[in-house]
Order: C-alpha cells, then sequence, then structure tokens
C-alpha cells in the first residue's frame, strides 16, 4: 500500500513530542511490513527507511502529497481533500471534529468523548524500552509540569502527605511561575526543599533511568488524558502507575501495570498495593497491549475500511 503520513512538526522529535513519536514509530512500522510511506513533517525532519517531504504550512503539505498514494493519514493540519484519507486525532477538540468524516481517535474514552466510536490505541517500540537493575524509593512525575491538567500540584502535595521523595521531569521549575493557573497553586513554593528534584526536559538514557529506577509513576491527571504516553513507558520499564480515573487512563492501566484513585484515602491503599506488583509482569502486561506492530496493524485495517468505501463511524 502507498501511504503518506502527516506530522506539523519535525521528526524525529527530541524531548516532549508524543504525536511525533506515534507518528514516526508508525512510519517505521509500515515501512518494515514493506509499504511504501512518504511521510509529510515539518523542516528539519529526515528518516533513513522512509521518503520524508517537509512542508511549514496547510498549503505546502497539500502539494507535497504524492500523486500515486493511495491513502493520506493526518495527524496534524488536517486540511480536506478529495483523494482518501485518515484523521487522527491526538488532542482534546470535540466541536473541531464535529461532521467530519474519517475520524479515529487513541482511546475508547478518547473516541466517546468526542461522540465517535473508531480508535486505535498508541503503541511503542516495546525493545527500546528496559527494566532497571535497581529501583529507588521515590516516586516519579513525568509530564508538562506548567500544564495545570498534568496536575503536579497534586502530587506534590501527595508527595508532602505521605511522605515520600518525588522526581520531576517535564519542564524547568521556574516555568511554574509563569502559567497563571498554576502559580496561583503555588507549587514553585510547595516544592522547595530535598523532598523535590527537578530534572527539567528529559529524552533518551536519563529518562529510562527514571522510568526504570523509579518506584512508581504518579500521574494525578485532573483532564480528559486521550491516552498517556509516558505511563506505558513507564510500565515498559517495569514501573508500576498512580493515576486518576480520568479520559483513557481507566482502560490503559490493569491490575498488572497499577492502580487508581481518586480520594487520597485510596491513594494511600494504592501506594501500598504497588509493593505487591512484578516489574517483569508489569513490563509483559503492556509489552502485549501496546506494541507499535498492533497499532500499524490497527491502522492497516482502517486504510482498508476506507479505501473500500467505508464511512467511519
Amino acid at each position: 500500500m502507498r501511504i503518506t503520513l502527516v506530522a506539523e512538526r519535525t521528526i524525529p522529535c527530541k524531548g516532549y513530542g508524543g504525536t511525533e513519536r506515534q507518528v514516526d514509530w508508525l512510519a517505521t512500522e509500515l515501512s518494515r511490513l514493506g509499504h511504501k510511506v512518504v511521510l509529510i513533517a515539518a523542516r528539519g525532519s529526515s528518516h533513513p527507511l522512509y521518503e520524508v517531504r517537509q512542508a511549514s504550512s496547510a498549503a505546502e503539505c497539500r502539494a507535497a502529497i504524492p500523486a500515486d498514494t493511495d491513502i493520506v493519514h493526518f495527524n496534524g493540519w488536517y486540511i480536506e481533500i478529495s483523494r482518501p484519507a485518515l484523521y487522527t486525532m491526538h488532542g482534546f477538540d470535540p466541536e473541531f471534529t464535529q461532521n467530519r468524516p474519517n475520524w479515529n481517535f487513541v482511546s475508547a474514552s478518547h473516541a466517546s468523548n468526542h461522540g465517535r466510536e473508531t480508535f486505535v490505541h498508541n503503541g511503542f517500540p516495546v525493545d527500546a524500552y528496559r527494566l532497571s537493575a535497581r529501583k529507588t524509593g521515590r516516586l516519579l512525575f513525568l509530564a508538562g509540569i506548567a500544564r495545570a491538567g498534568k496536575n503536579l500540584n497534586r502530587a506534590v502535595d501527595l508527595a508532602r502527605a505521605f511522605d515520600f521523595q518525588l522526581d520531576i521531569a517535564g519542564g524547568s521549575r521556574w516555568q511554574l511561575l509563569q502559567r497563571t493557573k498554576v502559580r496561583r497553586q503555588g507549587v514553585f513554593f510547595k516544592s522547595l526543599g530535598r523532598r523535590f528534584r527537578y530534572h527539567g526536559v528529559v529524552d533518551g538514557d536519563e529518562k529510562l533511568r527514571l522510568l526504570g529506577e523509579a518506584r512508581a509513576f504518579l500521574n494525578p491527571i485532573a483532564w480528559e488524558e486521550p491516552f498517556g504516553m509516558a505511563p506505558v513507558e513507564a510500565m515498559l520499564c517495569g514501573t508500576p502507575v498512580l493515576t486518576t480515573r480520568r479520559g483513557a487512563l481507566p482502560e490503559i492501566v490493569d491490575g498488572a501495570t497499577g492502580r487508581l484513585f481518586d480520594t487520597d484515602a485510596e491513594f494511600a491503599k494504592a501506594l501500598a498495593d504497588i509493593a505487591g506488583l512484578s516489574p517483569e509482569q508489569c513490563r509483559a502486561s503492556a509489552a502485549a497491549r501496546f506494541p507499535i506492530a498492533k497499532t500499524a496493524n490497527g491502522y492497516l485495517d482502517l486504510y482498508t475500511r476506507i479505501l473500500d468505501g467505508e464511512k467511519l463511524p
């Protein structure tokens, strides 16, 4: 099949970039399966396995679409075209997707929150993640720290209330003084002291080290998370997840990979429960449910349905 994948930002990405990582991994897997892949992405993008065409606007994206492509899979720009196309929403925008055909989402919850049914879970190159030889007693928070919905404020309050040490990654500490809501919460000052260690934006070996050595991955989100990539990355490193019941997390976290909580009392029980979870079983569960090969096959099914004339519900 001749497949064109579209992403607005640069691939490969560095640091944060969940959508870009998914598109990169998907393109690599589709190429491995023998499909002809063309990627349209921001200037500076490159890849050794497939053709990359650079674009910096929707108009340039439209012009870059190969004439012989069978289907175009948009993960950004989302322009309307006359040829077969699939549109995957990675964020949260029910109004934008309303009354538009062939939209796909990254979890059942994500689809439902947009009034749709079609979804394909995100996938991961499982072999790129590893179990750690050691575990510390520290918990890890890894997300955009200045985004109120990621709820670093709650993570800091839990660390103080339940007397555990917390590693914080996902931005520079000074960012907490810039975003209005986070600044009002006082997280900058509440997280002073030796209990808290800030690591900035992490990637590569440092990210894998933090994920693998953590006692647990703390994810007290306060918004309708479409999927939750970092929690799955933690699971693949054998680290259980402690998370609230928002968005897709109840379908991502199972009994082998973590616990769900809302109240402080539920958190206390969840924190105690994870001591009985096996790092090996945690990784195995995530590896079985979220490999990139499974995601690629899910998208190939959607491509075929669209090419056969079906309109996705």
